[in-house]
C-alpha cells in the first residue's frame, strides 16, 4: 500500500527532501516517531475534554480478516462451481 507522498514531492517550502528523509530516519531509527504520536494523541484527547489514554476499543467484524477455519465447512458445487453453505 501507498499512502501519502513521494519524498521527492515535497512542497516547495519544505526544506530539500533529502534533508527531510533523514530527520524522518533519525527519528524512525529512534523510536521518536511513536513518541511524538503518542504525544499528539494524549494532547488532542486533553483538548477535547477526554482522558489522556482510551479506555476501550471498537473491532469492526468487516475489519477482522476471517480466521482460518471460516468457510470451512462449506464445499464447492460442482455443476456450477460456486461455494455452498450446507
Amino acid at each position: 500500500m501507498d499512502n501519502g507522498i513521494k519524498w521527492r514531492a515535497m512542497p516547495a517550502d519544505f526544506p530539500p527532501w533529502d534533508r527531510v528523509y533523514a530527520f524522518f530516519r533519525r527519528w524512525r531509527d529512534h523510536m521518536l516517531v511513536r513518541e511524538f504520536h503518542d504525544r499528539l494523541r494524549v494532547r488532542v484527547r486533553e483538548e477535547a475534554g477526554r482522558g489522556a489514554e482510551p479506555t476501550a476499543g471498537v473491532i469492526d467484524s468487516q475489519s477482522v480478516k476471517a480466521d482460518a477455519v471460516v468457510g470451512a465447512d462449506r464445499e464447492v458445487d460442482s455443476s456450477t462451481q460456486r461455494r455452498s453453505s450446507w
